[in-house]
């Protein structure tokens, strides 16, 4: 099959496509922190693909062979109905090729009375499909059956095995469900279409979020004495742990002369107090990006909890110390200029002229799916980004019609040059 015949069938059966991703974004598959929702949205994929006649299954993390005991493994988080879906379609070689990669949980809807419409509506209005999951990530998981189900049509037959996966657990800093797909079903390059602005996304950035917690010495009737030691404990975080962050992506030869040094130190809250409660109780959370290890990072964390207890105790707080609030995402990448990045720069010029940008990330599960699956992994989307209107994690979040049907012909072109016969 020829790149422009496909684009061609791709284009007379564009409604399919957008049909498709607003019947995902119906099933509600939020993850809840920890608990997930995606077993009805898993069991939809699974059974549209053993319709497509593909080798298919059905399992949670914790099904793969001593899951619990990977180092990257994190107690507290219900995977026992958080089910991913890998389907094999077959080459004339059965060797696993290429991996399509989106995950099927979305973050949650948050206040409904601030969305204009249902945020499971699956609406097709002005050239958008609009709901939760509709840019993050849902149209990775349409596009990726779209495009296999045309292929199947015409009888396209792969020189080697494509797989598909539709992952769980990705939001929030979970990871297992990309962790168990790469460990059950390695491949030999991946792709993972969860990214924004058509990006390709060569390297991901190492990091984590952290809470900081403390207390006061006395019992308190008031939350001010830990409201006043919040400034104290940032201030030295921005200055003992905060400029090495920059400085040492500045230095990055990917991320030197982007926005990210700039970021990558971020605080997501602050909290005195619990609404009316533990009153003594102080609590700084931040994220950063690094490329060093995690047992170089939380050697630093050490050190600069002995800084923290010295300074909070000259103000009567007690230090409790540092603690993950999610998982520590490895720094991981593929060289920019690497033949798997060249193809899918080569498909979507091919198919509209368009020459993605080359970047690096920041926090994502590229992160375990190079490290444990392949070193040929990058990630290429074309969702709304965070700070964009009708964005991910949004309220309205929406994609459009254009941007989806480019991204279909783009993914397919590239499945054309990677597995032609």
């Amino acid at each position: 099959m020829k790149i422009q015949e496909l684009c061609d069938i791709i284009e007379r059966r564009k409604d399919e496509l957008f049909i498709l991703l607003s019947d995902l974004v119906k099933i509600n598959s939020e993850s809840i922190g920890s608990v997930g929702n995606e077993e009805e949205c898993a069991g939809y994929i699974y059974k549209l693909c053993k319709e497509m006649n593909l080798e298919t299954d059905l399992f949670s993390p914790l099904d793969v062979n001593d899951f619990e005991h990977h180092p990257d493994y994190i107690p507290g988080r219900n995977l026992e109905n958080r089910y991913n879906v890998v389907a094999r379609y077959q080459g004339v070689v059965n060797e696993d090729e290429l991996m399509l990669m989106a995950h099927t949980d979305t973050v949650k809807t948050g206040d409904v009375s601030s969305w204009d419409l249902d945020p499971f509506s699956g609406e097709i209005r002005d050239g958008k499909i609009f709901g939760r999951g509709a840019t993050d990530d849902k149209y990775g998981i349409a596009t990726a059956l779209f495009v296999m189900k045309v292929l199947k049509d015409y009888g396209f037959v792969p020189k080697k095995n494509l797989l598909f996966a539709a992952y769980s657990d990705e939001e929030y800093g979970g990871s297992h469900g990309a962790l168990s797909t790469v460990l059950k079903y390695p491949a030999k390059r991946i792709v993972n279409m969860d990214t924004s602005g058509g990006k390709i996304t060569h390297c991901a950035s190492g990091g984590q979020e952290i809470k900081f917690k403390f207390h006061t010495k006395d019992v308190t009737d008031s939350a001010e004495k830990a409201a006043k030691a919040i400034s104290t404990v940032i201030e030295t975080i921005n200055s003992e742990f905060g400029k090495k962050r920059k400085n040492e992506l500045m230095s990055n030869r990917f991320y030197k002369g982007t926005a990210i040094p700039e970021t990558s130190l971020r605080y997501m809250g602050v909290k005195a107090g619990n609404s009316g409660a533990d009153l003594g109780c102080g609590e700084v959370h931040f994220v950063f990006y690094t490329d060093k290890t995690k047992d170089e990072i939380w050697s630093e964390l050490d050190a600069l909890k002995t800084v923290l207890e010295e300074k909070l105790d000259k103000i009567g707080i007690k230090a409790d110390g540092f603690e993950g609030a999610t998982r520590f995402f490895h720094y991981a990448f593929c060289e920019p200029d690497s033949e798997d990045i060249a193809l899918m720069v080569e498909a979507s010029k091919e198919t509209s002229g368009i020459e993605p940008p080359v970047c690096g990330s920041c926090l994502s599960d590229m992160s375990v799916i190079s490290k444990y699956g392949s070193n040929r992994t990058f990630s290429f989307g074309v969702g709304r980004g965070f700070a964009e209107i009708g964005g991910a994690h949004q309220p309205n979040e929406f994609i459009e019609c254009d941007r989806l049907l480019y991204f279909a012909k783009t993914i397919g072109a590239y499945v054309l040059k990677v597995l032609n016969s």
